[in-house]
């Protein structure tokens, strides 16, 4: 079994590896590596693998971002623990008609800079999302949004053009002080938000320096600092993890390091099944990939259950849709790609690429396949190309730094990529990753799918109130995206965070958001007592 070769081959080098690694760590003193400003007793230290690429909560399209901005930065509305949409600043939220929502801001709310957060500080933070001259990603959700008013400081009504499901969704953004504007582009190298820690600093690959918000208006964290240490190997993580130099980690180990976490009685566990979707997506623009059959080979020439029992261990479920089978919008019945190598095979020669030499090496065609240096995607992208050869189909597998990869997707320079779309809620997100009007940059339609009928449905969807109406047409659209295969959907994960037994109070979001840590406790270390 080539998947259990390769897990014992992987096994014998991360063991080979780990042990050099500890005698470095130890000669170096490892206890130094976390620095004093992360003493023990004051500060959680969680541990990430890759460097956000944006402070500014208008411009942010990556995970990590956004889990950091959290923190910073406060949002009108937002999700709890259970994913349902609560009250952040607003204290009232109206909704007199379908064109109107209405709120009311909390009083007595302070920027970490002093400056009182009032009804302009949010009507600027909107209207600059809007302004072309910002390329906000963000903008796509507001094209429904017709005005801002203010009618007193402490209120804030925005006017929609014509009716949106989803706008919601689209208010869950950080607020900035208006002040904001004079810093132009430098506003995100020291970002002034109203969340529960300050910035304070960005080591690029080292660290980020957060400060408890005295001011804050739910209260003081109970501990002083949050900082954030960049650790790109995933065995320098796990080290810091067993060692103290690093409190916290989620979703940022392999599932096969789960079973030393279990025995070491100085960590705790939680787990929680989420909302995170995985797929493989494809360059329709592609001579190749533009072919329907040659994604529907690559679709059944993957076998993802072995991948999902030896690599992720049983930590993910196979996905059938964006949507988990949970999610009150997910069709049931939809196309599903068994593994049936000989029928891809088929498929292949049918859409004009048959084997060259039958069982020979050459191959049918070769794709390039873009993944980040996470060590997981790496694994599972060589998985996928010994599946694809024995269809032939060569992937060169191309693993860069974050920036670097997830630049080059946004800017559409890729055959075949994987990544995970973090914390889906809104099935709206259809609009924005398939519509045809929601290509980037105006949009995530990174693949430039285009259907008219899948336009319609979704607009249908978007424009009604009507859960029933919704989940016709959100079926119908996923019963068609099942059959033209602008992404592969692999599966949904399930988030585990293990942390120091010192930290009380997390709670594992559905979406892997780490905003619970702000009402975390820290019990003081043994020496510090």
């Amino acid at each position: 079994n080539l998947l259990m070769a390769r897990g014992r081959r992987y096994a014998h080098v991360r063991n080979r590896s780990l042990a050099l690694v500890v005698l470095m760590l130890a000669c170096a003193s490892l206890s130094a590596c976390g620095e004093q400003d992360t003493a023990k007793g004051d500060a959680i230290v969680v541990g990430i693998g890759t460097n956000p690429t944006q402070f500014d909560p208008r411009l942010s399209q990556d995970a990590i971002s956004s889990k950091v901005q959290r923190f910073i930065f406060s949002r009108l509305i937002s999700k709890d623990h259970e994913g349902r949409t609560v009250l952040e600043l607003a204290e009232r939220w109206e909704r007199p008609t379908p064109l109107v929502h209405r709120f009311e801001l909390r009083r007595g709310v302070r920027f970490h800079n002093g400056e009182a957060l009032t009804a302009s500080d949010v009507k600027f933070t909107f209207d600059s999302i809007r302004d072309p001259s910002l390329a906000s990603p963000k903008a796509a959700g507001l094209k429904e949004l017709a005005r801002i008013e203010t009618p007193t400081p402490h209120s804030v009504v925005f006017h929609l053009k014509e009716p949106s499901a989803s706008f919601a969704e689209s208010l869950m953004v950080g607020i900035l002080p208006k002040s904001a504007r004079a810093a132009g582009n430098r506003f995100a190298e020291k970002p002034v938000g109203s969340g529960p820690f300050e910035f304070v600093a960005f080591k690029p690959d080292e660290r980020i320096t957060l400060k408890a918000f005295p001011g804050h208006f739910a209260g003081k964290p109970a501990y002083e600092r949050l900082v954030f240490r960049i650790l790109p190997e995933e065995t320098i993580r796990v080290l810091e993890l067993e060692s103290g130099g690093v409190d916290f980690l989620q979703n940022a180990f392999s599932p096969d390091i789960l079973p030393r976490f279990i025995n070491n009685k100085r960590l705790k566990i939680r787990k929680r099944l989420g909302t995170n979707f995985t797929y493989i997506g494809f360059n329709l623009s592609d001579p190749i990939l533009s072919r329907l059959e040659v994604r529907r080979a690559i679709a059944h020439a993957i076998d993802r259950k072995p991948i999902v029992r030896f690599i992720h261990k049983g930590l993910v479920r196979e996905a059938d849709s964006l949507l988990p089978p949970d999610h009150w919008a997910h069709q049931e019945g939809l196309p599903r790609y068994a593994h049936r190598p000989e029928l891809a095979m088929r498929l292949l020669d049918a859409a004009g690429f048959p084997d060259p030499d039958g069982p020979g090496p050459a191959p049918r065609f070769t794709l390039v396949y873009k993944t980040s240096q996470n060590e997981l995607g790496r694994r599972i992208a060589t998985v996928f190309g010994h599946q694809l050869a024995r269809v032939g189909i060569r992937m060169k597998i191309r693993s860069y730094e974050w920036g670097t990869f997830f630049g080059d997707i946004r800017n559409g320079n890729f055959q075949l990529y994987s990544l995970t779309w973090v914390g889906i809620s809104d099935p709206d997100i259809y609009r924005y990753i398939f519509h045809s009007r929601f290509t980037p940059p105006a949009g995530l339609n990174r693949g430039l799918y285009k259907n008219a009928r899948v336009d319609a449905l979704l607009e249908e969807a978007h424009q009604s109130a009507d859960t029933g109406i919704r989940a016709r047409a959100y079926g119908e659209a996923q019963r068609i995206l099942g059959r033209e295969l602008p992404y592969i959907n692999l599966w949904h994960s399930v988030n585990v965070a293990v942390f120091d037994r010192r930290i009380s109070g997390y709670r594992v979001y559905p979406d892997a958001d780490f905003i619970s840590l702000a009402r975390a406790t820290l019990s003081p270390a043994a020496g510090d007592r």
